[in-house]
């Protein structure tokens, strides 16, 4: 099948089935293609990944419902066109192949995708319809490991959520990793699949264990657990945001100044951190340190089909 090719660089991508989504696309970036191609007209959406500055082969076809036209006004009062469309989604899809046509990319050879008929031998979770904002991991016994991840319906604004229990498959502190791990995969890829999720942990522990080096090099609490994916909720950013407020209105109720209060709290909220976690000096084992026993991560790498099961036990949408 042929067909034109537009990239997405947010990720937003409409329910593959009959989901609709509004957005607004600049000329320059997406608006002429789509006037191009016209209404009624179908072309294939797909994530554009930063990281990896490259083009995602999966995304969703979607139809051209309408098209008009709009101007948005920055704050000094400059008026910019743009163009508003609406897109309906009519399935997931893959692209083989690519090749240019001016300066549009299209491929000759696209495949649409059952992906829910395809769980079983290639298991995913979809992003589409969907923009995934959090998650929690909670913690009963080894067996009993439920993860929650949430986030907003694109077409309705309802919050939607979908549900696993990990329990019996993985330890908590992967639990919690493979959390952050899902979410950023569905934000980045629109689709978590074992792949996505592997690429996705990699980052994702990376950014954290930065997050630990740098916040205790330059003495800034406030830095712990802060990824691309968002700010991750654990016992060692809890309590830093805890010793961090107590601190800094203890230094302003004893008369100190607001930078000398800021900048005590700071040191003292580190040093009771390292304190109570536990944290060696040594720069290496620090880091790995508190990625565990702070933020309750594990960067370990698991067996391909263990990636493949965690993926199984999620549902494939938060829909039905």
């Amino acid at each position: 099948m042929n067909m034109l090719i537009m990239p997405v660089a947010n990720g937003v991508l409409p329910r593959a089935q009959g989901g609709t989504i509004t957005g607004m696309f600049i000329i320059e970036n997406g608006g002429q293609l789509l006037l191009d191609v016209g209404v009624g007209k179908e072309i294939l959406i797909c994530p554009w990944i930063v990281e990896e500055q490259g083009l995602y082969p999966v995304g969703v076809i979607v139809r051209i419902m309408n098209i008009w036209n709009h101007a948005v006004v920055d704050e000094a009062g400059v008026e910019t066109p743009v163009l508003m469309a609406k897109l309906e989604g009519r399935g997931h899809a893959r692209w083989h192949t690519l090749r240019t046509a001016g300066s549009y990319i299209y491929s000759d050879n696209v495949e649409q995708l059952n992906l829910k008929k395809l769980r079983q031998e290639y298991p995913s979770i979809s992003g589409a319809g969907w923009a995934p904002q959090g998650g929690y991991t909670e913690f009963r016994d080894k067996s009993d490991i439920p993860v929650t991840l949430y986030g907003n319906d694109l077409e309705t604004g309802r919050q939607v959520s979908i549900t696993a229990n990990l329990g019996g498959l993985v330890e908590l502190e992967q639990a919690h990793t493979i959390e952050h791990s899902v979410i950023r995969a569905l934000q980045t890829y629109g689709l978590c699949t074992p792949r996505t999720l592997i690429a996705a942990m990699s980052r994702e522990t990376d950014e954290l264990k930065k997050s630990v080096e740098f916040s205790i090099k330059h003495t800034l609490p406030e830095a712990l657990g802060l990824t691309a994916s968002g700010a991750c909720g654990n016992p060692m950013t809890n309590l830093a945001q805890v010793y961090l407020a107590q601190e800094f209105v203890s230094n302003i109720e004893a008369g100190k100044s607001l930078n000398e209060s800021l900048d005590k709290a700071r040191r003292s909220t580190m040093s009771q951190l390292t304190d109570d976690i536990g944290l060696t000096m040594n720069q290496g084992i620090r880091v790995l340190q508190g990625l565990k026993k702070g933020m309750v991560h594990d960067d370990t790498i698991l067996k391909l089909q263990t990636y493949k099961k965690v993926i199984s036990r999620f549902p494939f949408e938060p829909w039905g």
